[in-house]
């Protein structure tokens, strides 16, 4: 086979992925392509990354899965070596050796596929903060760290990120409730469930009961409120402007979280969305704000 056709091969394979992971008119496109950074494909990469690990953790065969994930482990080992072979990886690649830039942050992402793919459940907000960066927290962290270039991440922007990624991920585990308790996946902690006279079990069977109602909607306004907060970790101006893709993204959130309500649909109705000039304008007045 050509060359070129190899490349050509690798190429759409990336792009496909990239779709997948920054998907045109999603929240993560805006935010991306509202970051202000010559850096954007990269940013792409590491979304596209996070996608392909849920996408395997999506698949019905649990020993195909599990099969999968080691085969990334070792990838991401090869990758550190400078040397991977998946295209994805290849895209990965210019991560390495940046400053603050740490690729071990690729396993944390490994290790929240593996989490789901157990469907382990967590006692307190503590154990699932703990998941909540491996899952999402890594990969904010990366990006952050490539936004913030040769200077480096400062202790605001690496608290920003952690932040981030644990609100925005827990934003996407609301929207996502019913689906993934229908998959066997509790993520609300159970201890605060039962703190709030909410039987796990009978969470999981039934989130539509008054009494998980009230829990969703306070756990929906506790992140609301996380989210909101986040531009005020970054004090600087320049520190802002370089984390644009963060606030754009946590206000996309924000906006999204608050289309939304326990309770406000029926059971198995259609989740709110945001319609695309919500979106589009929402990411420029944020941009704008903090440019």
């Amino acid at each position: 086979m050509p060359d070129g056709t190899v490349h050509d091969e690798a190429a759409n394979a990336v792009s496909e992925r990239v779709r997948e992971g920054v998907a045109p008119g999603s929240l993560r496109h805006f935010a991306v392509l509202f970051s202000g950074s010559p850096e954007r494909t990269l940013l792409e990469a590491v979304y596209a990354f996070e996608s392909e690990l849920r996408r395997i953790v999506a698949g019905t065969s649990h020993e195909a899965t599990h099969a999968r994930l080691q085969w990334w482990r070792g990838e991401l080992d090869r990758l550190a070596a400078g040397r991977p072979s998946h295209p994805l990886a290849r895209a990965l690649l210019p991560l390495r050796g940046r400053r603050e830039v740490d690729l071990a942050l690729c396993h944390e992402m490994l290790v929240a596929a593996d989490l789901d793919l157990a469907r382990m459940t967590y006692a307190t907000w503590q154990e699932l903060d703990a998941y909540l960066f491996r899952a999402a927290g890594a990969a904010q962290t990366l990006i952050a760290a490539t936004l913030a270039g040769d200077r480096g991440l400062t202790p605001a922007e690496r608290e920003f990120a952690r932040r981030l990624g644990a609100a925005v991920r827990q934003s996407e585990m609301l929207f996502a409730l019913d689906r993934d308790l229908a998959h066997g996946r509790l993520y609300a902690p159970t201890a605060a469930l039962e703190a709030a006279g909410i039987d796990p079990v009978a969470f999981a069977g039934d989130r539509h009961a008054a009494t998980a109602g009230a829990f969703i909607t306070g756990w929906q306004e506790r992140v609301c409120r996380e989210l909101d907060s986040l531009p005020a970790i970054l004090t600087e101006p320049a520190l802002r402007g370089a984390q644009r893709h963060g606030l754009v993204l946590a206000a996309l959130h924000a906006r999204w979280l608050a289309r939304w309500s326990a309770g406000s649909r029926p059971a198995g109705g259609p989740r709110p969305e945001l319609g695309p000039l919500t979106r589009l304008w929402t990411a420029w007045r944020t941009a704008l704000r903090h440019g």
